[in-house]
């Protein structure tokens, strides 16, 4: 009996480890990156385009990929009461992963899971009557991610990528926190902002690892003419993940962190905002070190209401 364990076993093995290494890959449905919000006074609505990659399975010959993630999101703020404000994240997903040794590519394409938030205005100091040296702006609150998009995917279909990071949602309702700081002093600025992503199991008993994202960034505000504002930025950005979970077991081969550092400029002319930012990964360990995240590129363009 040992005997023939000893023969099956390494056939079973073989069959199973590339669905386990599978759930090596980027993340399509992490939190958004909110960067400089413009003109926090006012109502907007605008499009957002991101992309992202990653580079999966570094030591595996056969199942070394590289996973890019395209992301055009219409984004919307609104204030149904003075001290309220409403977001709404409607995002469009292109999603491709390519096997190096192959080059066969795998893509997912569709709506992703759409995310609401309200954040209540605790201080303003620009909103008063006083004349202040320092100006202070701090939101707090939260929302819920709504599991819109699909997520389905077959282990036993070439025609579709194994793997929950994949997937255009996470199946899930999810739950977000955050706080926006914001301090100025004449033309320069300080912007932070926090963002803790509370994940809930799927239909399938999937469940992602709850994530912290952090970014702290330093601005300058340079007027040129009557209507045009420039505003450059640097800054440093910090995500983790926690490991996600399949039946309540962990998965080793998820979670981790990266730190970022930034670069932006944002503009505004009359009513009309744009912006780019473009982050480096500084230091990371993502996957147990089996997964390295690239650059990162997020630009926008908004019209105020």
């Amino acid at each position: 009996m040992k005997k023939i364990l000893l023969l099956v076993l390494p056939f079973l093995l073989l069959q199973v480890s590339p669905i386990f290494a599978c759930e090596i890959c980027g993340c399509s449905n992490g939190s958004s990156f909110y960067g400089i919000l413009p003109q926090s006074h006012k109502g907007f609505i605008g499009l957002r385009y991101s992309y992202r990659s990653y580079d999966s399975h570094l030591s595996s010959p056969t199942l070394k990929s590289k996973e890019d993630f395209w992301k055009a999101e219409l984004w919307a703020r609104a204030y149904p009461f003075k001290k309220v404000q409403v977001f709404a994240f409607v995002p469009y997903l292109m999603n491709q992963q390519t096997i190096l040794s192959t080059g066969k590519k795998l893509n997912l394409n569709g709506l992703g899971d759409i995310t609401l938030l309200a954040n209540y205005n605790l201080l303003n100091t620009l909103a008063d009557t006083s004349v202040h040296r320092f100006n202070h702006n701090l939101l707090i609150g939260g929302g819920v991610k709504l599991p819109i998009a699909k997520y389905q995917f077959d282990v036993l279909n070439d025609a579709e990528v194994a793997n929950a990071n994949f997937q255009l949602g996470t199946g899930s309702t999810d739950f977000i926190a955050n706080v926006v700081y914001t301090l100025r002093y004449q033309a320069w600025g300080l912007n932070y902002d926090a963002t803790y992503k509370i994940n809930t199991k799927n239909a399938e008993t999937y469940q992602f690892g709850n994530r912290f994202t952090t970014n702290l960034s330093v601005l300058y505000s340079k007027n040129i003419g009557d209507n045009l504002t420039l505003m450059p930025n640097a800054g440093i950005s910090y995500e983790h993940a926690q490991l996600d979970r399949k039946y309540n077991i962990r998965n080793a081969q998820t979670g981790g962190y990266t730190s970022w550092g930034n670069l932006g400029l944002e503009s505004y002319y009359k009513g009309v905002s744009m912006g780019v930012n473009y982050q480096i990964p500084l230091k990371q360990n993502l996957s147990e070190g089996e997964q390295i995240a690239n650059a990162r590129l997020n630009v926008h363009f908004t019209v105020m209401l």
